[in-house]
């Protein structure tokens, strides 16, 4: 029987060889007694493969003819020890090709040569050279601007698939995708082989301080933590369901986000009931008495009007002390008094502000600008030092009124 055992593109060195295994069962199984190879460095390299082939040609006859080489008989102590060699200088020369090969990669990577075979995203490669893709780039460094300001991996995954910014492999992108691009070295610069730095010897698209930053962020437990459990609506958790008693959370169960009970399964379209409790609560924030909800008997306006009336009297000691109307010692003892009684009052507006969510909105010229302006998760605290929200029931088919909203405030 005449057949061909071929493992292509396979190392004889290392790993499974499918082809070899199969053709020394045919071997045992005495099919063929003769192996022809191109060069017995082709067949064997390691010893243990040697020692199979001794052991099928001492239990059966077995012929090696080779194109490039003599013959091998293994069923002699001279053919063994020849073979022995042949297969010792063979590994001999792989092993002294691979440290060559190695050598000249590690040269080429401390020579600033693109070494990637999968190119990465910012990057291409004109013959060895790496080189920056402008582009790719751009978007690179608003991503680095985008996460010192603050915005989150989502925002800005959602910002680039919207703006048809694919990755190098012209997938989209992930938050592990957009974590590996920015934090690979390769940004400023530094070439990595095996996980060595060869230094600053590439083209650079961040200077060191902002990848720094970068890193510092993405790499921070807290932040990846926090990622999965960032509220992104209003009443999400705040909206009881009158039925059942159970927080409604969004979600969209038809066509527009609604927020959604999982017991009862009743829905509220999100935007209605977020804009019923919006202004029932700026409409509380703009009455006179406002100032109160801070709590503590603590006047926010009437602090910051007497502390601003103590600073300017403070002011004019200057003043008096020029035009002769106060002596030296008079004024410092005075200057005095007035900033104890100043760090007093702001003293109390500090420990009001820290302590409520509603400070810097029951004061403000514009109630409403201020609400806007803050964040999603002081307007939520507000909300839920406030009042109470809830979903009454309604009728199958009726069209969302206020009424089926139902408000409690809070003492």
């Amino acid at each position: 029987m005449a057949r061909v055992y071929a493992d292509n593109d396979r190392s004889a060195t290392k790993g499974p060889r499918p082809a070899y295994t199969e053709m020394l069962a045919d071997l045992r199984a005495g099919r063929c007694d003769v192996v022809l190879v191109w060069h017995p460095d082709r067949l064997y390299r390691r010893l243990r493969d040697l020692v199979d082939l001794v052991e099928i040609a001492e239990a059966r006859a077995l012929r090696i003819a080779a194109v490039k080489a003599a013959d091998i008989d293994l069923t002699t102590p001279a053919g063994r020890m020849i073979a022995s060699m042949i297969g010792s200088a063979s590994r001999y020369e792989g092993e002294q090709k691979a440290a060559r090969q190695k050598a000249a990669n590690r040269q080429r990577a401390q020579a600033g040569a693109a070494a990637w075979t999968r190119r990465p995203f910012g990057f291409d490669r004109d013959g060895r050279t790496a080189v920056v893709v402008e582009d790719e780039a751009r978007a690179i460094r608003e991503t680095a601007d985008a996460l010192i300001a603050g915005e989150t991996v989502a925002a800005i995954i959602r910002r680039l698939d919207a703006e048809g910014v694919p990755t190098s492999t012209g997938a989209r992108w992930s938050p592990t995708t957009l974590r590996r691009v920015m934090t690979k070295p390769r940004l400023i610069g530094r070439v990595i082989y095996n996980g060595e730095d060869m230094g600053a010897h590439g083209p650079a698209i961040l200077d060191e301080e902002t990848f720094d930053r970068v890193g510092s962020i993405l790499t921070d437990p807290g932040r990846r933590r926090a990622a999965s459990t960032t509220v992104r609506h209003l009443m999400s958790g705040l909206l009881v369901c009158s039925a059942c008693e159970t927080p409604m959370h969004s979600g969209r169960p038809g066509k527009h986000l609604a927020y959604v009970c999982k017991t009862c399964k009743r829905t509220r379209r999100l935007s209605h009931v977020d804009e019923v409790v919006e202004a029932v609560v700026l409409a509380r924030l703009s009455q006179p008495d406002a100032a109160r909800l801070l709590g503590d008997d603590v006047d926010l306006v009437a602090e910051r009007a007497r502390a601003a009336e103590l600073r300017e009297r403070r002011d004019g000691i200057a003043d008096l002390l020029a035009e002769g109307l106060l002596g030296r010692d008079a004024a410092k003892a005075r200057a005095r008094d007035l900033t104890r009684q100043i760090e007093e009052h702001e003293g109390r507006i500090l420990a009001a502000s820290q302590s409520s969510p509603l400070a810097g909105l029951v004061d403000a010229d514009d109630v409403e600008a201020a609400w806007r302006a803050a964040p999603l998760t002081q307007r939520r605290r507000v909300i839920r030092a406030l009042l109470e929200a809830r979903c009454e029931a309604a009728g199958k088919g009726v069209r969302f009124t206020p009424d089926q909203i139902t408000i409690q405030w809070k003492a």
